[in-house]
């Protein structure tokens, strides 16, 4: 059993709720290097509920600081923002309120081995360095998986096209659901604040529409929290199997009955959830949007003529030294790259672009 907290807030008053979060969960932060992960998908601005808002992160910050902690905030954006972690973060607001506190997770990488992929992927070192990680997720719906919270957030953890790269390499839905379980088992956060004030859910044409919910959650354990949050607006968690799988990793049930639930949990009848997730649907189970992922992963680096200055940034943070200077100028082995582009991110005079030229499969 677990123990969830589910709180009415506004976004004029987070850091009273995030205050209340931290008496319930007690973090020994004092002194310790703290990475606060918001979900920052995109540029989008606040109001339209696709990252966490700025408040919550704010709030988050002020808390962990007025207890002491080192607080370095990051995430790597997803969808077409590869590579753009600075430009994302100062267009959707959490870049301003990160401050200097801000660090590029797509640098100084490691790599782990996915079980489920049964190859490596890269990961930021921080993550692992860290005392302590806090992660701050939003409540949206999924036309893939269900339902976006907690756990799946974790997959942010990864820079670059290798997230593309999961979804091509998962034959259907429900093997990308492993992979998800297995990228969160690599690095549990310490406690997890759900954003759940203004939620995402889904809408006849299958995209997401605003909500407004007025809902902060929190755990320590982050399936036992999507349990709770996904129950509230509908869903049966039983059919959320990537939070099935992650519960197995925390130890705890996917039956919300069987936590300890504090606060303001009150079930909301009539949010709309994705096709195939609604009560008495039947769940797809076939590879979700495949021509659509495989075109975005197909995304090579072009170097921009007369802005590169040949400083060699972007080699020492290639993590298996598939780019190199000839003459001066980087020069990259498709066959090596495993499209993490930390070089993006290295190069501060922006010489190095994305744009669509070869594609990233199981196979390679």
């Amino acid at each position: 059993m677990a123990k969830v907290l589910v709180r009415s807030a506004q976004y004029v008053e987070a850091r009273t709720a995030v205050e209340e979060v931290f008496e319930c969960f007690r973090l020994g932060v004092e002194g310790k290097r703290v990475l606060v992960k918001p979900n920052a998908l995109n540029e989008r601005e606040p109001e339209t509920g696709s990252n966490t808002h700025p408040s919550v992160l704010r709030a988050v910050i002020a808390v962990l600081e007025a207890r002491g902690a080192q607080v370095i905030v990051g995430d790597n954006p997803g969808q077409i923002n590869y590579g753009r972690m600075r430009e994302v973060f100062a267009a959707n607001g959490l870049g301003e309120v990160a401050g200097d506190r801000l660090r590029n997770l797509g640098l100084d990488l490691i790599a782990r081995r996915v079980p489920s992929l049964k190859f490596d992927l890269f990961f930021p070192r921080v993550l692992f360095e860290v005392d302590f990680v806090v992660n701050v997720p939003k409540l949206k719906v999924h036309p893939g998986v269900g339902f976006t919270g907690a756990v799946k957030n974790t997959f942010g953890h990864l820079p670059g096209a290798q997230k593309a790269t999961c979804h091509v390499a998962s034959p259907n839905r429900r093997a990308f659901e492993r992979v998800l379980s297995d990228i969160y088992r690599l690095r549990r956060p310490d406690l997890n604040i759900m954003d759940a004030i203004l939620a995402l859910e889904g809408r006849a044409q299958g995209g997401p529409s605003l909500r407004y919910l007025g809902r902060l959650l929190a755990s320590d354990s982050a399936p036992a929290l999507d349990v709770v949050a996904s129950s509230m607006i509908g869903f049966d968690p039983q059919n959320l199997h990537h939070i099935v799988d992650a519960a197995l990793v925390d130890g705890v049930t996917p039956d919300p009955r069987a936590h300890e639930i504090l606060g303001d949990y009150e079930p909301i009848g009539d949010f709309r959830l994705p096709k195939g997730f609604e009560p008495g649907g039947t769940r797809p189970d076939e590879k979700p949007g495949a021509s659509l992922l495989e075109a975005a992963s197909r995304k090579g680096l072009v170097l921009k003529e007369g802005l590169c200055n040949g400083c060699g940034d972007c080699t020492k943070q290639c993590p298996l030294g598939a780019l190199g200077l000839e003459g001066g100028t980087p020069v990259i082995d498709p066959m090596r790259c495993v499209s993490c582009f930390a070089c993006v991110e290295a190069c501060s005079s922006r010489a190095i672009d994305l744009e669509p030229t070869y594609p990233i499969s199981a196979d390679n």
